[in-house]
């Protein structure tokens, strides 16, 4: 359970790092700015759902011989679900398309990290 926890805060942190640097530069294009759409906010909402992931690959991995598409799908599915939500209603006018574009990069961040690393770190039982 603590590697499970290390790898999704690992994946979280850097992904939030590609976060944070992709917000500002279309923040920079784009000339927006927001309130509840900040770095800090990118940085922990990105940690807790690649921990969340973490485990849920975990649980997987024990159930089917398919991880990395059954997780790939539900990973995707969450991402579409928020960016959906973020679409329909907007917290902060034209959030959504930054929004979905940060669910994108973590969703595709965690897909393809998240297997990787549990996958190459997984001890023996």
């Amino acid at each position: 359970m603590n590697r499970i926890f290390k790898v999704g805060i690992s994946v979280g942190f850097l992904s939030g790092i590609m976060c944070i640097i992709l917000y500002y530069v279309l923040c920079a294009l784009l000339d927006l700015r927001f309130e509840q759409l900040n770095p800090f906010s990118i940085m922990i909402a990105s940690i807790v759902v690649n921990v969340i992931g973490a485990f849920i690959y975990n649980k997987i991995q024990d159930r089917t011989s398919k991880p990395r598409f059954y997780y790939g799908l539900v990973t995707v599915l969450v991402a579409l679900l928020l960016s959906l939500y973020d679409w329909a209603y907007p917290s902060e006018p034209n959030i959504a398309g930054i929004a979905n574009t940060l669910h994108a990069l973590t969703a595709s961040l965690s897909i393809a990290w998240i297997p990787t690393w549990l996958t190459n770190r997984r001890s023996p039982n």
